[in-house]
């Protein structure tokens, strides 16, 4: 049985899996590859115990701009494996899962006129743009989503103390940028940006500054995240690492939903 408290992690894993592929450079069309990556979270309690949950997932990208995301969420004894294939060209989105025999395929908006306000979306499907394995725009850490916001342990009791807090220019949280230069990340080489974040003491009633440290590590040529970790002392260390790539068109099956499921086609501003 998955432990309470760490649930929200699990959660946030598992929805992220859902948003990966749209977050991974649509408008790179030309370069296809194929990787694995691993997701380890780490949170530990204040009893001193330490929970370790490690997660894997595969992606893809072919040369037609498609990208797939396959993510094992496996929680024992429930076995969980999420897909998520993007299409630029369909301009659909299609998500299923294992244990059941549905997928649901959304269609995108047709673009409008340039100018013209936007007055219609796509329903239930969320937007991300950002590393792998994690989606931009986020409140409080949260994975927005699927059309949800998944908030980690504690944040909520944070959302209305921003309010209060943006308020007090002394309470304000400061970011510092740092450039790490390059290494190899899984045969690829790839470049490194620290980002840090301090919120100064009674931001969240803390009584001491909370330092939030992220690194990204982006493959110039490929327009992909590499490696990303997130240490926050409030909910633990999370790194999401490519452990193998392979350039070249990926298998073309991946992009298909599995034989024997039904696929539900969801239409903007369908309910």
């Amino acid at each position: 049985m998955l432990i309470p408290a760490f649930r929200p992690i699990a959660l946030s894993i598992l929805l992220v899996s859902s948003s990966g592929a749209i977050a991974q450079t649509i408008g790179f069309s030309n370069i296809p590859y194929t990787a694995t990556k691993r997701v380890t979270s780490i949170q530990k309690l204040v009893d001193g115990t330490t929970i370790t949950l490690v997660t894997t997932s595969t992606e893809a990208r072919d040369s037609q701009g498609r990208t797939i995301e396959q993510h094992d969420a496996t929680v024992p004894p429930r076995s969980i494996i999420s897909t998520t294939v993007v299409d630029p060209v369909a301009r659909t989105t299609t998500t299923w899962m294992s244990q059941s025999k549905f997928a649901t395929r959304f269609h995108m908006p047709e673009p409008r006129p340039r100018g013209m306000p936007q007055t219609t979306g796509l329903t239930g499907m969320g937007s991300g743009s950002g590393p792998i394995g994690s989606v931009s725009g986020g409140v409080m850490g949260g994975v927005a989503t699927g059309g949800s916001i998944s908030i980690p342990p504690g944040a909520a009791a944070n959302l209305a103390m921003i309010g209060a807090a943006a308020s007090d220019p002394k309470l304000r949280p400061s970011t510092q940028n740092d450039k790490l230069g390059g290494k190899t990340i899984a045969g690829v080489y790839a470049e490194g940006v620290r980002v840090t974040i301090t919120y100064p003491t009674g931001f969240f009633g803390n009584d001491r500054p909370i330092v939030n440290v992220r690194e990204t590590w982006t493959a110039p040529d490929l327009r992909i995240v590499l490696l990303t970790t997130d240490d926050d002392p409030r909910y633990g260390l999370r790194t999401t690492e490519v452990t193998t790539l392979v350039r070249g068109e990926p298998d073309p099956a991946l992009f298909q939903v599995p034989e024997g499921y039904t696929i539900k086609d969801q239409y903007p501003q369908q309910n």
